[in-house]
C-alpha cells in the first residue's frame, strides 16, 4: 500500500530520469545559482558594513539585480538537465509570455508617445489661436 505522500511526491516531480549523458553537467550548473547567491549575500553585507551610498550603492544593487536573474537562470538549467521534456515546454512558455508582456509594454510606450504628441499638438494650436 503506497502512502498519499508518494502521490504527492509523483505529482510534484515528474517521472523523467536525467540522461546519463547529462549527469555530469549538473554540479556545474548547480555551482551557477550558488555563486549567484553567495555574490547577493556579499553585496548585502558590503551595502550593511560599509554603508555603501550613492553611486557605490547603486552598482551593487545592479549588480544584485543581475544576479537575481542568474540565480532563476541557474535554476532553469538545473531544471532543464533533470528533466529535459518537461522544462523545455515549461521554459519555452514562459518565454512566450515574457515576449508578450514586453510587447505589450511597448505598445503602451507607443501610445502614451502618441498621447503626448496628440496634446501637446493641441496645446500648441491653443496657443496660436490666442
Amino acid at each position: 500500500m503506497t502512502s498519499n505522500t508518494d502521490w504527492i511526491v509523483q505529482t510534484l516531480i515528474d517521472d523523467e530520469n536525467m540522461p546519463a549523458d547529462l549527469a555530469s553537467l549538473y554540479p556545474a550548473a548547480s555551482r551557477i545559482s550558488d555563486a549567484a547567491a553567495l555574490f547577493v549575500d556579499k553585496a548585502d553585507q558590503a551595502i550593511e558594513n560599509k554603508g555603501l551610498f550613492g553611486r557605490q550603492a547603486e552598482v551593487v544593487a545592479k549588480c544584485v539585480d543581475i544576479c537575481q536573474h542568474v540565480v532563476k537562470e541557474g535554476a532553469a538549467i538545473s531544471r532543464l538537465l533533470r528533466n529535459p521534456l518537461g522544462s523545455q515546454s515549461e521554459l519555452d512558455e514562459r518565454r512566450l509570455r515574457e515576449q508578450e508582456r514586453l510587447r505589450d509594454e511597448a505598445s503602451d510606450i507607443v501610445h502614451a508617445e502618441v498621447v503626448q504628441e496628440l496634446e501637446s499638438g493641441d496645446a500648441a494650436r491653443g496657443a496660436s489661436d490666442e
